[in-house]
């Protein structure tokens, strides 16, 4: 007996072990796993980000859909002019786009040439009048997924102004690729898709020229400001796109800690500081029309001018100088590099502009070159022109050959709504 249960027990343990080893795996059992799971995940990732990627293009065509019809919205439910402006931070990394309210009127010395064109007679205080935008209470910002921006089309001549004599003057877009602030130059006659240089400045310089202690200084005020970008506008009165071509400025803010009169402003000081306002709106509509804006007791002097176009004229960096535009391009900023031939983006703007120097206050808009080979400013406005249009060979005709990747659109001026251009 004793036997016979010693040969049972051994029967149970030889049957276990053949079972365990019927239930492991080989090693080309196991090879046959991974690679079945390798030919999923080559198959489902490829499919993600596509999902992905057409969510964000939806999620960027509504948001442009919906601004438009927010700028009118605006316009009709405050009485005053509404517009939407299109604002690029490269600290946020996304597009977007602000519903803005016009408060008042700027009055600003020329920046044009005497003898430039238009009226030979000159004026003995030539100007420009720009209304002035803040953003608007009703209404919120929208942002864009990602990559995807927004270009404007600036037509033939639109970076050339008109002052009150009717000389030019070059003040929108005033960046070397786009000519400076030359009004004869031969770029600023051409059509162009614009993006919102709104972030690219020293963002502890109060004006342009100035110095970096966010302190005001004797400059001169004429200078332009680096940043620029476009709005969709309508009029109250109408309730259409408005008519007017000139441009405007729009308060954004900088987001530094160096401003005016330091860190311990008396409270006449701190009401001029734009940080320091609890309305921007109620500030800006001040600074517009006060007489006595330094507080010296003399209304309308020269130093009021000054103090005036220092804070929130063409020369601040807490404004950006915006123009009214019909059309709009929807793109892939990481598509628009492909396509003319650019080895990336700039890491730390993640477009095709480099970052703004701190250090010196008076640096210029740069595209990143280093992208590029051989191929100098100009040469880049052209081919991404060319790019937004759909000429995405760059032969100088649309075609069956070509890709567009872009979405355009036109603005319906009674009602807001975009009509895309369909290629």
């Amino acid at each position: 007996m004793k036997q016979t249960h010693s040969h049972l027990v051994d029967l149970d343990r030889s049957g276990l072990c053949v079972g365990l080893a019927r239930r492991a795996f080989t090693i080309v059992e196991l090879m046959v796993v991974v690679l079945i799971g390798l030919i999923i995940l080559a198959i489902a990732v490829p499919a993600f980000q596509s999902m992905v990627y057409s969510s964000n293009r939806s999620l960027a065509v509504n948001a442009l859909q919906a601004s438009s019809q927010m700028a009118r919205d605006v316009a009709l439910s405050t009485g005053q002019d509404g517009a939407v402006i299109f604002v690029f931070d490269p600290q946020v990394g996304k597009m977007q786009i602000i519903p803005a309210v016009m408060v008042g009127t700027l009055r600003e010395k020329t920046t044009a040439a005497a003898g430039s064109g238009g009226s030979s007679a000159l004026s003995d205080s030539p100007y420009f009048d720009r209304d002035v935008f803040v953003p608007a209470s009703a209404g919120e910002t929208l942002e864009i997924p990602r990559y995807w921006m927004v270009r404007g089309y600036a037509s033939p001549r639109a970076m050339i102004d008109r002052d009150s004599t009717g000389n030019a003057a070059a003040n929108w877009y005033t960046s070397d690729a786009y000519g400076g602030t030359d009004a004869s130059a031969n770029i600023k006659s051409k059509a162009h898709w614009v993006f919102p240089e709104t972030g690219f400045f020293p963002v502890d310089a109060q004006i342009v020229g100035g110095g970096l202690d966010g302190e005001l200084s004797e400059v001169d005020t004429t200078l332009p400001t680096g940043r620029h970008s476009f709005m969709i506008r309508f009029d109250a009165r109408t309730g259409v796109m408005s008519k007017s071509m000139n441009a405007a400025l729009f308060v954004n803010p900088r987001n530094s800690r160096k401003r005016p009169y330091g860190d311990r402003p008396t409270s006449y000081e701190q009401s001029l500081r734009v940080d320091m306002a609890d309305d921007l709106g109620i500030w800006a509509s001040r600074i517009i029309s006060s007489s006595d804006l330094t507080g010296d007791g003399i209304p309308y002097g020269r130093d009021d001018e000054e103090l005036r176009i220092q804070l929130i004229g063409n020369a601040s960096n807490d404004t950006i100088l915006v123009k009214p535009v019909t059309r709009l391009a929807l793109y892939d900023e990481r598509k628009l590099g492909i396509g003319i031939g650019s080895r990336g983006l700039n890491p730390q703007t993640q477009t095709l502009y480099l970052p703004a120097d701190q250090r010196n206050a008076d640096t210029q808009i740069r595209f990143d070159l280093s992208l590029l080979s051989s191929m100098d400013e100009g040469e880049l406005v052209e081919r991404v022109n060319r790019w937004i249009d759909g000429d995405t060979n760059f032969d100088g005709v649309f075609g069956l050959d070509d890709e567009p990747e872009s979405r355009m659109y036109l603005i319906q001026p009674y009602t807001g709504q975009l009509q895309e251009v369909l290629r």
